[in-house]
């Protein structure tokens, strides 16, 4: 694994899915921009007295996915700068004393949870790696069954699974610098009710009072329980404060939140329930659990469509999705035993009831999404993935790109089984449906233009363009 500095290297490095013939040029400009990244810019892009939540820098995400589907150093720069523009600088410099006290468990401890430490925890956890190499830091940390191992586990899903992607790009990519930076950003997370959540499922699963069940079975559950189906509201994205002295143009800002408030707060115990059916052991094909997982969450976030309207992407269901990918990365990874890649993919499966139901529980519609007529004819993988790396945004819509094409990849053997409903023929028109909703005006500061939010509401709908020609109800 790389360490201190990130180098890419087009053959070395090209990750897991990704398109032939990468270049070095490409692989250099990667490296440089991601190395800026680490030196200037914080891992969040708000605080919380700002907005009352943490978004998230995500430019090692747009970066790396780039380089991997074949983006020019040209176009790898234009977006990084793009994307540098509303970063915040770290509210901190790494220190010794805070480093060093890191070092023992118990002033570990006293780190955890607080973002000013962001950078302290990036440069330990580099140390670290670099003293007793990757593996044994993912065990001492994050996989194994230490009390640090434990807190840190579930802190990689706090902040809309942003942690364990980070992470996993650094396995992916096989760079020491990025797999801090994960770490790092798990530590300092500190969303509580994603905790009690992961906490409760696996509470009930322990207990297996109630037989296991496919993943999408468990979605099909869950949408009979109308406790459940209206734990959220879109009341959520109506949280704008009027103009004050300190703000005078008012601001969005986050006083009740839908998985804190809605799902944690009204329907833990009901979802945990369900979700705790969702049962993965180490003497399971983990091949074919990988797949299930990866597919299903594919296919909750292509299927949450609505008539009359165009095809959307929910941008929460999208984070589910794209988390999904860096499984097949911790699948193929030595250094994790087969119990705890049993643990990753049930808990991740039971995240991914968490984030639906923060949306609403939108009902499958696969049949409305494969009526869509794409845009560009006869847009194949190719075509995909070069319109891909050319929008403007911050990476969220190539990094849907990439879990799409992994999702076809994965799922290949199992497309005859029944708990697979993303088949082999719904990728590509998925990818397309993504790509025809991209706005063509670049994302400005956090704001997007092409994705949702609450997707199971009507009114998320409003401003979506009617398709023209409906072909399914």
């Amino acid at each position: 694994m790389t360490l201190g500095l990130i180098v890419l290297d087009p053959v070395k490095t090209p990750g897991i899915c990704h398109v032939p013939d990468l270049s070095n040029e490409s692989a250099n400009m990667a490296s440089r921009c991601l190395q800026a990244n680490r030196s200037a810019n914080h891992i969040f892009t708000t605080s919380e007295k700002e907005m009352g939540l943490f978004l998230h820098n995500h430019v090692v995400y747009h970066v790396l996915t780039l380089f991997a589907l074949g983006a020019s150093p040209k176009t790898i720069l234009s977006q990084a700068k793009r994307n540098f523009e509303y970063q915040l600088l770290p509210p901190k410099y790494p220190d010794e004393i805070t480093i060093n006290a890191m070092a023992d468990p118990a002033g570990f401890k006293t780190f955890v949870g607080k973002e000013e430490h962001y950078l302290d925890f990036c440069e330990f956890f580099e140390r670290e790696i670099e003293k007793h190499g990757y593996q044994e830091v993912l065990q001492k940390y994050l996989l194994g069954d230490s009390e640090l191992a434990k807190n840190i586990f579930p802190r990689m899903y706090h902040g809309y699974v942003h942690g364990i992607m980070h992470i996993g790009l650094g396995i992916e990519f096989n760079q020491g610098p990025i797999l801090a930076e994960g770490l790092a950003e798990a530590a300092v997370h500190n969303d509580w009710f994603y905790t009690a959540y992961i906490d409760a499922c696996a509470s009930a699963a322990e207990k297996a009072l109630e037989p296991t069940q496919s993943l999408i079975a468990c979605f099909e559950e869950s949408l009979l329980d109308e406790k459940i189906t209206t734990c959220s509201s879109y009341d959520y994205c109506r949280q704008y404060q009027a103009p004050s002295e300190e703000f005078p143009e008012g601001r969005w800002f986050v006083t009740r939140e839908p998985y804190r408030d809605g799902v944690v707060g009204l329907v833990k115990d009901e979802l945990s329930r369900i979700a705790a059916r969702w049962r993965v052991g180490p003497e399971d094909d983990l091949e074919r659990a990988t797949a299930e997982l990866i597919n299903t969450s594919i296919y909750i976030a292509a299927s949450a469509q609505r008539a009359p309207y165009e095809p959307r992407y929910d941008f929460f269901l999208i984070h589910g999705s794209n988390a999904c990918l860096w499984h097949s990365v911790f699948l193929a990874e030595p250094s994790i035993t087969k119990a705890q890649k049993a643990h990753l993919i049930e808990t991740t499966g039971r995240m991914l009831l968490f984030l639906w139901a923060g949306m609403g529980c939108p009902k499958p519609n696969m049949d409305y999404m494969m009526a869509h007529e794409p845009k560009v004819k006869d847009c194949g993988w190719d075509k995909i993935f070069e319109r891909a790396c050319l929008h403007e945004d911050d990476g969220h819509m190539i990094k849907l790109i990439r879990a799409l094409k992994n999702g076809e990849t994965v799922s290949k053997p199992y497309d005859h089984l029944p708990e697979f409903c993303m088949k082999q023929d719904m990728f590509l028109l998925a990818a397309n449906a993504a790509m025809d909703s991209a706005s063509e005006k670049p994302m400005i500061y956090v704001q997007h233009f092409d994705l949702i939010r609450f997707a199971g509401f009507e009114e998320a709908w409003e401003r979506v363009p009617k398709r023209q020609t409906v072909h399914v109800s």
